[in-house]
């Protein structure tokens, strides 16, 4: 899917026989996140988009671009292809835990 490319940043990282990127939970799976591993609640991400968005160092917004949370500034737009259907509802968790943990 996305041919290992970051669905952020288009990066697609090469390895000795193939290409690498991760699958990274949208609304995390484990507690107290608790969301659904489906893909409807993924995204293909490089190491290092993948790590941001875990540590809610950017976030989604509502018109698909992707924002650094300290400073709301665009970072890209998030990349989406029909075979992939990502779920706002997952986004606007997540964009939620972004903008207004405490």
């Amino acid at each position: 899917m996305h041919e290992d490319r970051c669905q952020v940043c288009g990066e697609q990282l090469e390895t000795r026989d193939s290409h690498y990127s991760e699958a990274a939970h949208i609304q995390g799976v484990a507690s107290p996140h608790l969301g659904p591993d489906v893909l409807e609640n993924l995204l293909c991400l490089c190491p290092n988009h993948h790590k941001q968005f875990d540590h809610f160092g950017i976030y989604i917004d509502v018109d698909w671009a992707v924002r650094h949370t300290r400073s709301g500034e665009q970072v890209g737009t998030l990349t989406r292809i029909p075979e992939h259907r990502v779920d706002p509802e997952y986004v606007e968790y997540h964009r939620d835990q972004c903008l207004n943990s405490e």
